[in-house]
C-alpha cells in the first residue's frame, strides 16, 4: 500500500502573529483619528442647529408680523419655568419664542417655537463680545426681517476637550443673515475661555 503525502492546511503562528501585528497598528492610528471625526461631527450639527433656529426665527418674525426672539435659556422644558437667562452660554441650549409685546421676556401668552436641549459633552458654542465687554445672550428679529442687533455678532462653536483644532463659527448679522463659517485659529478667538 502506498501512502499518499498530506499538504498541510491553515495558517503558522507566524502568520497569525503578523497579521494581529499590523491589525493592531491599524486600530492604534484609526481610534484617534475617528474620535476626531465624532468631535467634528458634533461641532457641525451644533453649528447646523443654531443655524437653523436663527433662519426659522427670521421666517417665523416675518410670517407671524411679530418679533421672534432666541435666546440662552434655562433649559428646564419639563417645567413650567422655562425662560432666557442672562448668565448662560449657548451650550446649555436656547429657546425660541414669539414676543407679542416686543419686551424680551417670555410671557404668558406667548408661543415657544422651540426648546433646543444643551450641546454634546464637551462640545461649546459661547458668543463674541460686545463693544462694552458683555456676551450677547440673545436675538430678536423684528417682523422687516432685521435683528436688535447694533454690530455682527459671532458664536463660536468648539471641541472644549482639544485645543487648536478647527472651530465652526455661526455669524448673525444686524440685517438677520445667519452663516457658518470654520475658523482655523481657534485659540486667538477665546473660544474656549469663559
Amino acid at each position: 500500500m502506498a501512502m499518499r503525502k498530506r499538504h498541510a492546511t491553515g495558517y503558522t503562528l507566524i502568520e497569525l502573529l503578523a497579521v494581529l501585528a499590523i491589525a493592531s497598528t491599524l486600530l492604534i492610528v484609526a481610534i484617534p483619528m475617528f474620535r476626531t471625526q465624532v468631535q467634528n461631527s458634533r461641532m457641525s450639527a451644533a453649528a447646523t442647529d443654531l443655524l437653523g433656529t436663527f433662519m426659522s426665527a427670521k421666517a417665523q418674525a416675518i410670517g407671524r408680523n411679530y418679533p421672534v426672539k432666541v435666546c440662552i435659556s434655562n433649559n428646564a422644558p419639563d417645567s413650567d419655568d422655562i425662560d432666557c437667562v442672562t448668565n448662560g452660554q449657548w451650550e446649555d441650549g436656547w429657546l425660541t419664542f414669539v414676543d407679542l409685546d416686543a419686551d424680551g421676556t417670555l410671557d404668558d401668552g406667548e408661543e415657544v417655537i422651540q426648546i433646543h436641549p444643551p450641546l454634546a459633552e464637551n462640545i461649546t458654542a459661547r458668543s463674541s463680545r460686545t463693544g462694552a465687554g458683555t456676551l450677547e445672550n440673545s436675538v430678536t428679529y423684528q417682523p422687516n426681517g432685521l435683528t436688535d442687533l447694533t454690530a455682527t455678532r459671532e458664536i463660536f462653536i468648539c471641541n472644549s476637550a482639544r485645543y487648536g483644532v478647527t472651530a465652526r463659527v455661526l455669524i448673525v448679522s444686524i440685517l438677520g443673515k445667519a452663516s457658518i463659517l470654520r475658523d482655523e485659529d481657534v485659540e486667538e478667538d477665546g473660544c474656549l475661555s469663559d
